[in-house]
């Protein structure tokens, strides 16, 4: 069954399709309604108009949000971030604290986007706005955030795809939101074969394979009810059955990286990665005609990501 966006995806929490460069199911938000309401994760500038269009269609009025919060510093999840500040008059934006000083001056996030995603930046993104110093609030890990109504955020640092990167446990709901650190879920090619199709985010400059699968395997000790992926939605993968698909596959794309035993350049690794996720897709049966426009980005930042690691590995840096 497809899940819809801009619906219901757990008790009080609801989720907003942020139609990330105007494609559907590619970034989700995710708005609690708790007595002191909280947004996650705003989407990169043009986020802003759904998350607008979405607090008016649940009737919360802008200035009685409390929070918006990011999983971490990504223009894909916080470019928006001074944006939305400015029309939630009320909220505190909330980052891991290895984030916060971006968010107040975004320009060196903005220049570590640009060597990725060149030209292309502004229409995939926009440019992010600063975010008031005294409008940010950053929680240290394993920290709590209460939103009443027995919704208390637990701010979990999950430094496998980024160092700047929480995941959030809701106790109330027993929702984890995993930002990028347990993959991203492609919906239309999961609805293709009838289940979840995951895959690792393994985007540059902090990615660390270790960490994000010590991440994985905190799973049966947190006992999420429900995983909420920042891409896309909610996966119906067991946590035991999503430790073991990013064990499988994160060792994997790591390989994708070297070459003859050196580091691969962005675009060797992109090639082999490429093969990799085909041989991977066709062994789920699907096709790659219909795979590769899919993952196309996605390709593009991991591609980068993990020739970045085994650049930064052969100097002693990881």
């Amino acid at each position: 069954m497809a899940q819809k966006a801009d619906a219901s995806v757990a008790a009080d929490t609801v989720l907003v399709d942020l139609r990330e460069a105007g494609q559907a199911e590619r970034t989700a938000g995710y708005l609690i309604r708790a007595p002191h309401p909280a947004v996650i994760e705003t989407g990169g500038k043009a986020g802003v108009e759904a998350w607008l269009e979405a607090l008016e269609q649940q009737g919360i009025p802008r200035d009685e949000v409390a929070y918006i919060v990011v999983t971490h510093i990504h223009l894909d999840h916080a470019g928006g971030a001074g944006t939305l500040a400015r029309y939630l008059p009320r909220a505190r934006v909330v980052v891991h604290p290895r984030g916060a000083r971006h968010l107040q001056d975004p320009q060196r996030l903005v220049e570590g986007a640009r060597t990725v995603f060149g030209d292309r930046l502004e229409q995939l993104f926009g440019l992010p706005e600063p975010v008031p110093a005294e409008r940010i609030l950053a929680p240290e890990p394993d920290g709590t955030l209460d939103l009443g109504g027995g919704h208390r955020l637990r701010f979990i640092d999950a430094p496998g795809h980024a160092r700047h990167q929480f995941m959030i446990l809701d106790e109330a709901t027993g929702v984890l939101f995993s930002g990028d650190e347990l993959g991203v879920r492609y919906p239309a090619l999961s609805r293709r074969i009838g289940r979840d199709y995951l895959l690792p985010s393994t985007a540059p400059n902090q990615f660390n394979p270790d960490a994000m699968l010590r991440s994985a395997r905190s799973l049966p000790a947190l006992r999420p009810a429900t995983v909420l992926l920042s891409h896309f939605g909610a996966t119906s993968l067991t946590p035991e059955a999503l430790i073991q698909r990013m064990e499988e596959q994160v060792p994997r794309f790591v390989a994708c990286g070297l070459v003859d035993g050196r580091p691969a350049t962005p675009q060797e690794a992109r090639r082999r990665l490429a093969e990799h996720i085909r041989r991977d897709a066709e062994a789920h049966g699907l096709q790659w005609a219909e795979v590769e426009p899919a993952v196309a980005l996605d390709l593009d930042i991991c591609a980068h990501g993990i020739a970045d690691y085994h650049r930064r590995r052969a100097q002693g840096k990881v």
